[in-house]
């Protein structure tokens, strides 16, 4: 874009008599007043006074811009660099002083106008012909987008600058609150965190992603600026601030709707780590098809399954112990017995959570009682019963891991045979 205008303005100039200069050279210094009082009274984030390092920016630029056009009417192949330091300079002031380029380019637009009117009079009065002041006024406005574009440049390789900093800080402060063990140093965790620009928030969750981001996507999911996230590390994974606030859960469904996902639950800051690896726990299980037909889980709701899948060579073992005498092809014997041990007991309501006959009940209680005899009465064996007839049901989901018959050590069967 500079390079456009640095070719453009030159052989404008280069069309019009060097007489010019001489002509325009006069009105310069109160041209540059006139300039800066119209800036002043027309932009409204100018309208105080152009006082200190920001005011003495825009008169400088407006002084600047003048002589430089002038003397590139005597000779188009004047060297410019001093102005452009001074446009670039400006570029800069207005990304640190927090506004858009929008106010600086229509300072230049009234500077432009405002020099021209004085410009086409005086030009006038000197009897300077038509066609060259048409020319005088192309080269003025091409003039202008020359000098914007130097700001332009400067205002983005600050921004992008600051922009790349500050996600660089992001990165290493979710790096920070992920770390096992913790951070213990919670002033070195407040200070970074100020300077990633990153209110440290009461509550957060992790969540996990089913697949590093960029292997499918190209920009980073539309979710809020207070979310940090690491996209590319093999477990890609986001952490949400105050994830309970209104919208947090829709804005992350909608952020991620094509990406299968799990969200730990929501924990204090310091706990950040549990969360992730229980976010990164569901999302194993997710993955290994317990949870069929489903794409995007939420720890809090999955609270039992996460504990009883904890340890999964724990859970085999206690399904193995505890499910031997059942004959491997009887699910509706395995079935009853937990109805049984989650009711309390009673006939009807089992047999209606069943969808049976309360008579086929009695039957299959029957062949209970053969099977494990007192043990039905003792509480610690229902507990675990319970607890194996669970986890069974979870194994046996579509998709996920079935139990591998055989493979796990058994236990010596005395206790049983002796209460029998």
């Amino acid at each position: 874009m500079i390079d456009r205008f640095t070719t453009s303005s030159p052989a404008r100039t280069a069309a019009l008599s060097p007489d010019l200069a001489g002509i325009l050279r006069p009105e310069l210094p109160s041209l540059a007043d006139e300039i800066v009082e119209e800036i002043r009274t027309c932009v409204p984030e100018f309208t105080r006074p152009l006082q200190g390092q920001f005011g003495e920016g825009i008169r400088l630029g407006a002084e600047q811009g003048l002589r430089q056009f002038v003397e590139q009417l005597r000779d188009p192949a004047a060297p410019r660099d001093q102005g452009i330091k001074v446009y670039r300079s400006l570029g800069r002031g207005e990304y640190l002083e927090g506004r858009s380029l929008d106010v600086l380019q229509l300072a230049y637009r009234i500077g432009a106008r405002v020099a021209w009117r004085r410009f086409a009079r005086v030009g006038h009065e000197a009897g300077v012909a038509p066609k060259q002041l048409y020319v005088l006024a192309e080269a003025i406005f091409a003039y202008i987008e020359e000098i914007s574009a130097h700001s332009v440049e400067a205002y983005a390789e600050l921004s992008a600058g600051t922009v790349d900093l500050v996600q660089r800080r992001r990165g290493r402060l979710l790096e920070l609150l992920l770390a096992e063990p913790a951070v213990t140093a919670p002033r070195s965790l407040h200070q970074l965190a100020g300077e990633a620009r990153w209110k440290l928030p009461t509550t957060v969750a992790c969540v996990a992603l089913h697949e590093q981001w960029s292997s499918n996507h190209v920009v980073s999911p539309a979710l809020g600026p207070d979310v940090l996230m690491d996209l590319e590390r093999p477990d890609p994974c986001l952490l949400i601030p105050d994830p309970e606030g209104p919208g947090r859960m829709e804005t992350l469904r909608r952020g991620l709707h094509d990406v299968g996902f799990a969200v730990g639950p929501a924990v204090p800051l310091a706990s950040a780590p549990s969360s992730l690896r229980m976010a990164l726990h569901a999302l194993s299980l997710l993955r290994r098809g317990f949870f069929p037909g489903e794409r995007q889980i939420y720890c809090e709701d999955r609270l039992s399954t996460l504990l009883l899948l904890g340890n999964e060579d724990a859970a085999r073992i206690l399904v193995q112990r505890c499910l031997e005498d059942f004959p491997q092809v009887n699910e509706r014997l395995a079935e009853t017995l937990l109805a049984w041990l989650a009711t309390g007991g009673s006939m009807p309501e089992i047999a209606e959570r069943l969808c049976v006959h309360p008579q086929t009940v009695r039957y299959r209680m029957r062949q209970l009682k053969e099977l494990f005899g007192d043990l039905l009465h003792d509480s610690a064996w229902r507990f675990d019963m319970e607890l194996a007839l669970r986890v069974n049901r979870l194994f046996k989901a579509p998709g996920a891991h079935q139990i591998p018959r055989g493979q796990l050590p058994s236990s010596p069967r005395d206790r049983r045979n002796s209460q029998r």
